[in-house]
């Protein structure tokens, strides 16, 4: 029987893959497109993401994605073409790879399906605790920054301030920005800006009851023309319109 895992799935969109391996990856993922919103590594059920790269559009938001998969203890499943270069094949954050200009998709779709199974289900929970214990004591950079990237997933309707993180962490400012720009691949404010973008896309199609004001508070946003402002820097169209095209 075949088992359908939740796929998220980032870099390019899912629509240019041929049509036919887009109906084989169906019969086992439910893929859920995340774009360039990286941010979903750190969520705490996200064991893995596809990533599609492109080596025009996405060469560096892999790298970011790479970045926050080596500190956070995350895998990667590489879609890709023959343009790539193959040392990112050989990372260890790279659980599987798949170039699409081979023919033998099904194939490769069921053995991951069942390699992810038994990789990710809950009756490796012991060895995942394991695992998670051996990479925090190796790393306590590591431990400090994915308890740093949970309160913000808690706390994100709230006012939240990098010098705040920074003291609790007993770092300095400057360190701490330095060292998560180094983590993540970007800055604690792009980060947080990027947590609070992808949270009110979401609450705009669940929520569609909800006033925009509403929305813009639940992400963390007490002036909702700022909250406006910033929505459609990051996706090119206001709240609004996000809510009714989708």
């Amino acid at each position: 029987m075949d088992v359908l895992h939740t796929g998220h799935w980032l870099g390019k969109s899912i629509s240019f893959l041929p049509k036919d391996t887009l109906n084989i990856l169906g019969k086992y993922f439910s893929i859920q497109e995340s774009g360039h919103d990286v941010s979903i590594l750190s969520e705490r059920e996200i064991e893995f993401c596809f990533f599609y790269y492109d080596p025009i559009q996405t060469q560096s938001l892999l790298i970011t994605s790479i970045k926050m998969c080596q500190n956070l203890d995350k895998k990667l499943i590489l879609i890709h073409d023959d343009k790539i270069d193959t040392n990112f094949l050989d990372l260890d954050v790279i659980l599987d790879s798949y170039n699409i200009q081979n023919s033998n998709i099904e194939s490769w779709i069921e053995t991951l399906s069942k390699n992810i199974h038994y990789l990710f289900s809950r009756h490796q929970e012991v060895i995942h605790l394991h695992r998670n214990k051996k990479h925090f004591e190796e790393n306590k950079i590591s431990k400090d920054l994915a308890e740093i990237l949970r309160y913000i997933d808690s706390h994100i309707s709230e006012t939240i301030r990098e010098e705040d993180i920074a003291d609790y962490c007993h770092y300095s400012v400057t360190y701490f920005s330095r060292l998560f720009h180094q983590s993540i691949g970007m800055s604690f404010r792009d980060y947080l800006t990027s947590k609070r973008i992808s949270l009110a896309k979401h609450l705009l199609v669940s929520e569609r009851d909800s006033k925009i004001a509403s929305i813009a508070y639940q992400c963390g946003y007490k002036d909702v023309s700022y909250f406006s402002r910033i929505f459609k820097k990051k996706t090119g169209i206001t709240p609004a319109s996000f809510r009714q095209i989708h």
